[in-house]
């Protein structure tokens, strides 16, 4: 949580929902916090003092500094960890960031007084709220510059994206509403009216609900991002003058700075309510961002740990030889789920996502919507029931395994096919992609 008034972050414990005894010192008016993908690096933007700070999130300290436009606000980091977007909000541009070096490669001009960002899960894009000419410039991360340019509401303020990446909600400080950009099209449908100022958005990661701060009714508006309307308006244990809103990679929890009153709602998105107990942070806090619990192995899947429930998947696999226009087969090996959370609802989803198309040089990507993912059966289940996911393709991510329901300890194991279709138009070479496994 970016404490804007004392120059410090807040770290919460999200599983007992306890404030960290000694804050981290930052630079000045910080705002905006955005965690790599690893999660062992945070980013701040330091509105007055023009900066970013880079906090090593093992041992909580700040470990350097980077130079950037005038008045930093929003900050995202592209699901690859490679870049972090930074929003210069007086000087109407925006900042790149090379993670690994931790120095800025390039500048974006985008629209006037741009606030809030937000990357794309595909890392093809990434959404800039520009508040005062009413407008989201499309940036393209490949090139790092504005493809396109998107009429919105009044004062757009933050951006949020589903997971699936197929709506961005862009939250309209004056006209009390959200827009829903659809991003295959980049067009903006008709806006979602909400409370008063709405601000922060964030979406629960099973992509259900967006959650829009409201700060000047002292409120959380929740939509249903399936029929885009307003389900429930959260007042009670809302403090004053909520800004952000942060949700834990596991969906549970929602957290919202509340700006001034100096502390944080804890919100149950079960039931949509929050707790009577606010937490106490810094002054004026303002951005806020979860943890991502996961850490991936870029080779050709991913291993998501979340205290206590893992996923482990091979390192590597190598599918069957094809001519063009024929299928390239294969198993991937086992893939094993372990839960020892030990917990009365041991439910979860393992889901699973092509984050790297095939390719080889000289040869056009090969992309999710012709590769097909088939779960096959459980494999040495202990302690289910376990559910495979049907077959179908990874155009996006889609469920490869779950257990819906029981408690305690379970684990699972399923050995999934992989079928790539080839077009006939493909250059001889050896393709490589990347299929990442996560669970939750």
């Amino acid at each position: 949580m970016a404490n804007s008034d004392d120059g410090t972050v807040s770290v919460i414990n999200t599983t007992n929902d306890t404030v960290g005894a000694t804050p981290i010192t930052v630079g000045t008016n910080p705002t905006w916090v955005a965690i790599v993908p690893n999660g062992t690096k945070a980013y701040v933007t330091n509105y007055g003092s023009d900066d970013v700070s880079v906090i090593n999130t093992a041992d909580n300290t700040v470990s350097g500094t980077i130079a950037v436009g005038d008045g930093p606000r929003g900050v995202a980091v592209t699901p690859n960890g490679a870049k972090a977007y930074v929003v210069n909000s007086d000087d109407g541009n925006v900042s790149v960031i090379n993670t690994a070096t931790d120095a800025v490669t390039s500048t974006i001009t985008v629209g006037t007084t741009p606030i809030g960002v937000a990357v794309t899960p595909d890392g093809a894009k990434a959404y800039v709220a520009n508040l005062n000419n009413n407008s989201v410039s499309v940036i393209d991360t490949a090139t790092d510059t504005v493809s396109t340019t998107i009429t919105v509401g009044t004062n757009p303020s933050t951006v949020a994206v589903t997971p699936n990446g197929a709506k961005a909600y862009v939250t309209n400080n004056t006209s009390n509403d959200v827009s829903v950009i659809n991003t295959a099209t980049d067009t903006a449908g008709t806006p979602i009216a909400v409370g008063s100022n709405p601000r922060g958005v964030a979406v629960a990661p099973n992509g259900a609900k967006a959650y829009v701060v409201n700060n000047g009714s002292d409120s959380v508006s929740v939509i249903n991002t399936t029929t885009d309307a307003v389900s429930s308006t959260i007042t009670t244990n809302i403090g004053t003058g909520p800004s952000g809103v942060a949700i834990t990679a596991d969906g549970a929890k929602a957290y919202i700075t509340n700006t001034g009153s100096d502390d944080v709602s804890v919100i149950d998105t079960s039931t949509d309510t929050a707790s009577a107990t606010l937490l106490t942070v810094g002054g004026g806090p303002t951005g806020a961002a979860p943890s991502p619990d996961q850490e991936d192995t870029v080779v050709t899947f991913q291993v998501t740990p979340t205290d206590g429930l893992t996923a482990a998947v091979p390192a590597s696999a190598t599918l069957s030889e094809v001519t063009p226009g024929g299928t390239a087969t294969g198993q991937l090996g086992q893939v094993t789920v372990n839960d020892e959370r030990s917990l009365a609802d041991a439910s979860w989803v393992s889901t699973v996502s092509l984050t790297d198309p095939f390719t080889t040089t000289g040869g056009s990507p090969i992309t999710g919507s012709a590769v097909t993912y088939t779960p096959g059966a459980a494999i040495d289940p202990v302690n289910g029931p376990f559910t495979p996911g049907a077959a179908g393709t990874l155009a996006s991510a889609r469920t490869a395994f779950s257990k819906p329901s029981g408690s305690g300890n379970n684990s699972v194991k399923w050995n999934p096919t992989l079928d790539v279709a080839v077009p006939a138009a493909a250059v001889a070479g050896t393709y490589t992609g990347t299929v990442t496994h996560s669970v939750a």
